[in-house]
């Protein structure tokens, strides 16, 4: 409804941090070939740093949001501005703590944003409906800036 496109990305090797940023760097070469030249990369736990890293590699790349990020992987955080960074996490996440998203929203520059959500675990399904439309507003916004 909002002519948007999306693709939904599954790495060739899961948990190995390289090869699946390089997997995202495919997506992106898809997309583009597809007429996409402004993306925004969301990831969740793993793929919230393969985000981050990807989308410091290339200009296509207009924002990042990471989900329950996990900071291995993160470190470049700095990196992704002056493209906007959005950090989610569940306060109750036991996998990852909310203290990872904390961190990396101090290794990043402005324009950065940390969203937490109180009583939501790893997976964000108790607040999805909260996140939902954050997402709905936040992503084509960064799309339609310049």
């Amino acid at each position: 409804a909002q002519g948007l496109t999306s693709l939904r990305l599954h790495y060739r090797h899961p948990g190995v941090y390289v090869e699946s940023v390089l997997d995202v760097r495919a997506g992106l070469a898809f997309l583009q070939g597809r007429g996409c030249s402004r993306v925004v990369l969301v990831g969740h736990s793993f793929g919230g740093a393969v985000v981050i890293a990807a989308g410091t590699l290339t200009d296509q790349v207009v924002a990042v949001v990471s989900l329950s990020p996990q900071t291995y992987g993160a470190q470049g955080a700095v990196s992704v501005a002056p493209r906007p960074l959005l950090l989610v996490h569940g306060l109750a996440d036991t996998r990852l703590p909310p203290s990872c998203a904390r961190q990396i929203y101090q290794w990043a520059d402005e324009p950065k944003e940390l969203v937490f959500y109180p009583g939501a675990e790893h997976g964000l399904r108790e607040c999805q409906g909260e996140l939902h439309a954050l997402l709905h507003r936040w992503i084509p916004e960064k799309l339609g800036a310049d």
